[in-house]
């Protein structure tokens, strides 16, 4: 299961990575992802070194 987290979590940075670096912000690209939980959220946030709030 730990292993299952991190590769959810790496897949997740990518893309997020990849979406911001097109010009869109955190939180819309957040929305189109409604199964993320804050703290899957605040893990991408972490990985991809913005301030955690």
């Amino acid at each position: 299961m730990k292993t299952l987290n991190a590769l959810k979590l790496r897949i997740m940075t990518r893309a997020f990575r990849i979406r911001l670096a097109a010009g869109e912000n955190f939180e819309d690209i957040a929305a189109d992802y409604p199964a993320l939980t804050m703290d899957d959220l605040e893990a991408i946030k972490s990985a991809l070194g913005i301030e955690v709030k």
